[in-house]
């Protein structure tokens, strides 16, 4: 798969530090796609749907502006963006495409890893983990990928634990899981976790759980984020089914990154 003509939505293209789940502190290059199927209460990137009218890329790390650039943009522009980023080379531990639903735009992400494993980039993905087929289309390419258990009390939609399952076992075979990714409120019912322990268990159980404490965003009216007593008390439950269980917040957040 080669970029060609191949355009795709972007919201932003930056460097900055991995703020969630095991690899956080790594340094990255971020690639938000626009677009999302999903409509999540704790949803911390609204701006990716629907998609901007121009995209933001950063031109060398530590820098604090943006060129804009009307959208969709070309993928061999986009793949290029990124390598001049890595600056210099090996400055980056990986490449983490997210989103919006980054497999919503899976000839695009599968051109994105083709080029850049040219390049020696790690390629990290972040999914929803709803979309088993198109992961599986790109899954060659990619290094590593965290799936986001998006449960029924965050989406207001029933969880798609057939097609969870499929990606989990995908990873599972090829041995290319990071983690699986579940956000909390304090509001989540100690249920639902269990649930998503047990079955995260069951179908990619070389991967770690992480609980990801829901960043609260003034003026977003999203969930509550849990407090130490909610912790406690969710991580005990998921560690009844999973053997690996970690509670890991958005350190970016702590450290005022993007």
């Amino acid at each position: 798969m080669t970029a060609g003509d191949l355009r795709v939505p972007l919201l932003e293209v930056f460097s900055s530090f991995q703020g969630e789940g095991p690899a956080v502190g790594e340094r990255q290059v971020f690639v938000r796609l626009a677009g999302c199927d999903l409509r999540c209460a704790f949803c911390d990137t609204p701006e990716s749907f629907p998609a901007p009218g121009e995209a933001r890329v950063q031109r060398a790390p530590g820098t604090p502006g943006d060129d804009l650039g009307p959208n969709p943009v070309s993928v061999s522009d986009l793949a290029a963006w990124v390598v001049a980023l890595d600056d210099p080379r090996g400055l980056h531990r990986a490449v983490s495409v997210t989103g919006g639903e980054p497999l919503l735009h899976v000839s695009a992400v599968g051109a994105l890893a083709d080029a850049w494993g040219r390049e020696g980039l790690s390629v990290h993905l972040e999914t929803g983990g709803h979309r088993p087929d198109e992961l599986a289309r790109v899954l060659a390419g990619i290094d590593r990928v965290t799936p986001d258990l998006k449960l029924e009390s965050a989406t207001g939609q029933p969880t798609p634990w057939a097609a969870h399952a499929r990606t989990y076992r995908l990873l599972e075979r090829a041995g290319k899981a990071l983690a699986v990714k579940v956000v909390i409120a304090a509001s989540t019912p100690a249920e639902e976790i269990e649930r998503a322990a047990a079955f995260a268990a069951e179908h990619l159980p070389s991967a770690p759980l992480v609980l990801q404490p829901v960043s609260e965003v003034a003026g977003a009216g999203g969930p509550r984020a849990p407090g130490l007593a909610d912790l406690f008390r969710l991580h005990a439950t998921a560690s009844r089914r999973h053997a690996d269980v970690r509670v890991i917040p958005q350190v970016h957040r702590m450290l005022g990154a993007r």
